[in-house]
C-alpha cells in the first residue's frame, strides 16, 4: 500500500497530466468520439471537464466523512464553454487536495462502504482518484486526436 504522501503525488502527477490536456481541449469541446458505445466512452470534452471538476469535491467530500474532517460539499458543474474549465476545475481539485493533505497513512486503512463505490479502504479509493484522473485525461487526448 502507498502512503498518504505517495498517493498526494501519484493524484497531483495524474491531475497535472489531466489539467494539461484539458487546456488544449477546446478544439474538441463539444466533439463526441466517432466510433463511441455509450456511457463515459461517448463523452465530449466538454462533457468529461464537468465531470472531473465536479468529482474533486465528490472524492473530497466521501474521504473527508471517512476520516472526519471537514470536506467539500459536491455540486454539479457546467461548463457552457471551453474559456473557464480549466481554472474552476483547478479550483475544484483544490479541495479534494484540501483534503487529502490532511491524511496521514494510518487513515489509509480506514474501511468505507460507498454507496457508488462499493466497500473500500481509503487508500484504495484514493488509488481510484489516480486512475479516475488519469483515464479521463487519455480521454481528452484520444478525442483531439
Amino acid at each position: 500500500m502507498a502512503t498518504a504522501a505517495e498517493a498526494h503525488s501519484a493524484i497531483s502527477a495524474a491531475f497535472e497530466t489531466y489539467i494539461g490536456e484539458l487546456a488544449i481541449a477546446a478544439s474538441a469541446w463539444d466533439l463526441k468520439p466517432a466510433a463511441a458505445a455509450e456511457g463515459e466512452d461517448a463523452w465530449s470534452a466538454r462533457q468529461v471537464a464537468e465531470h472531473i471538476a465536479g468529482s474533486g469535491p465528490f472524492f473530497g467530500a466521501g474521504i473527508a466523512q471517512a476520516v472526519g474532517v471537514d470536506g467539500p460539499v459536491p455540486a454539479r458543474v457546467e461548463f457552457p464553454d471551453h474559456s473557464i474549465a480549466v481554472e474552476e476545475t483547478r479550483r475544484t481539485h483544490g479541495l479534494l487536495m484540501d483534503v487529502i493533505a490532511q491524511l496521514n497513512d494510518a487513515h489509509l486503512a480506514i474501511e468505507v462502504d460507498h454507496p457508488r463505490l462499493g466497500k473500500h479502504t481509503v487508500g484504495g479509493i484514493l488509488d481510484i482518484v489516480s486512475g479516475h484522473i488519469a483515464d479521463h485525461a487519455n480521454q481528452l487526448k484520444t478525442l483531439r486526436s
